[in-house]
């Protein structure tokens, strides 16, 4: 058979070249007719050899053109189906953290909260010892915040009231910073950086055994990284505390917002709760709630909160970094008859608060209220806030829980806030646990309102104390405006 040049170029640069068209360019055999087959032809010259190795090229690279056609549609849908699920698989994950706070309380839970909370309840509390009324520890929680943390143990060793700092350290990633361990050396308060394994806000409440056992007093200042007051401050709310030790004395307080709302697919028959901002607690005048952030407590809680607090919410606070605050504080409620967290006295609260710049802040998430809100309805549920375990023991588990209700919160003085049961300051004398530096501290205080009457001056030392710790952070750099 004669080639042509057209006809060698169809093989090469034709419009086409399938498989199929290959049978119009096949070398002719008498003995096979199989394409590009020329083996077994009689004579197999030097020109046939070399078309049948031209035609077998082209065969290969048309089987692997057709091969690569093949495998594109499954390549694209195998990619398809990662992405799709790697999707489903992310969605799962952020969802999930929400779904043991979305799904409703059912009877079992609340009973084995119920149970929980009396096992708790039998638990006496340690009663203070001398040291424990003159001292506190503080307990810093922490997350990669070093300048604002530096900045806060600098100051609480200024207070002569501090007996120890203990430092709540969640970040394995990364070590402490050596500034910390330099003031055990300098300063007759000890320093102490306790290591975590878990991060989680619940870890703030949990007291590590080695740090239990040195710990120096029963009355602990809980306090955030970012979030400063003056020593004299400080102690308007300690000494407060030390006269009701089975409550939370706290400087910032919230509310809980019953709606009108019942919903009729739960078991929960009360109205829905919800959380009130400051606005919110300002404009009712009422706050139910205080924050950990600042506020001081009985060691025994923390231990009782680990050990006795209801799964749905440790593992709440845990998944979504949230709540915490809601939690030790009705969690406290319920263990005390349903009473509300004390307040330091107003001047003490709110105008004498310092706030560092801080990046990472939980508040300002975008779910944080939708969070906190439920929060406040189920642990109320829970922990039997709501109405006093009704569901049950009837109405006479009010008896044993108490009514939980929120208070007048402002009341108009200087002296005093919330849900107060006032200090006669003129029994110090005759108290048996009379502290020398107590009297001396609200004989203090009761000359700064007393000289600011007589020369009328706008501003009362107490004022000007937060104002020179608000000068001295943002000369530091850890206030902008």
């Amino acid at each position: 058979m004669v080639y042509t040049a057209r006809s060698v170029d169809a093989l090469f640069i034709g419009p086409s070249r399938t498989s199929c068209e290959m049978k119009k360019r096949q070398i002719s055999s008498p003995h096979r007719n199989t394409q590009c087959d020329v083996e077994s032809a009689p004579i197999i010259t030097p020109g046939k050899r070399a078309k049948r190795d031209m035609c077998l090229r082209f065969q290969k690279r048309q089987s692997m053109k057709s091969y690569q056609s093949r495998s594109k549609p499954i390549i694209i849908r195998v990619c398809a189906i990662l992405f799709f699920t790697t999707t489903l698989a992310l969605l799962y994950c952020n969802s999930s953290k929400d779904i043991v706070l979305s799904e409703e309380v059912t009877l079992l839970e609340l009973k084995t909260a119920r149970d929980s909370l009396l096992q708790a309840k039998q638990q006496p509390l340690e009663k203070l010892r001398q040291i424990d009324r003159e001292k506190y520890t503080v307990r810093i929680n922490t997350w990669r915040r070093n300048d604002q943390l530096i900045a806060s143990v600098n100051h609480y060793l200024t207070c002569p009231n501090v007996a120890q700092i203990q430092i709540v350290w969640c970040d394995e990633t990364n070590e402490p910073p050596m500034q910390l361990f330099e003031h055990n050396d300098k300063h007759g308060a000890r320093v102490v950086v306790e290591r975590h394994s878990i991060n989680s806000l619940n870890e703030r409440f949990h007291i590590l055994p080695d740090t239990y056992r040195d710990m120096p007093t029963l009355g602990v200042l809980s306090v955030d990284d970012d979030v400063l007051r003056s020593c004299e401050a400080i102690n308007s709310g300690f000494y407060y505390w030390t006269d009701y030790p089975d409550r939370i004395v706290g400087f910032d307080f919230r509310v809980h917002m019953a709606s009108n709302h019942i919903r009729d697919d739960r078991i929960d028959r009360n109205p829905i709760w919800s959380y009130g901002y400051l606005s919110s607690t300002q404009k009712r005048n009422q706050y139910s709630i205080t924050l950990p952030r600042f506020c001081f407590i009985h060691r025994h809680y923390l231990n009782l909160y680990m050990k006795y607090a209801p799964t749905r919410i440790i593992k709440t606070v845990g998944d979504n970094f949230n709540c915490e605050d809601i939690a030790m504080s009705f969690f406290v409620s319920a263990l005390t008859n349903g009473n509300v967290p004390l307040l330091a006295d107003f001047w003490a609260s709110m105008p004498s608060m310092v706030k560092l710049d801080s990046e990472q802040e939980i508040s300002k998430t975008d779910n944080h209220k939708v969070i906190r809100d439920e929060c406040v309805d189920k642990f109320g549920f829970l922990l039997g806030l709501k109405d006093g375990y009704e569901l049950l023991e009837g109405t006479a588990g009010r008896k044993l829980w108490g009514r939980f209700s929120s208070k007048q919160l402002d009341h108009r003085s200087v002296f005093g806030m919330g849900d107060d049961h006032g200090v006669d300051t003129q029994s110090f004398e005759i108290r048996d646990d009379f502290v020398q530096s107590r009297k001396n501290f609200t004989n203090k205080i009761l000359s700064w309102i007393d000289s600011s009457e007589k020369t009328g001056q706008k501003k009362i030392p107490f004022q000007n104390l937060k104002d020179d710790l608000h000068n001295q952070m943002k000369a530091s750099g850890l206030i902008k405006h």
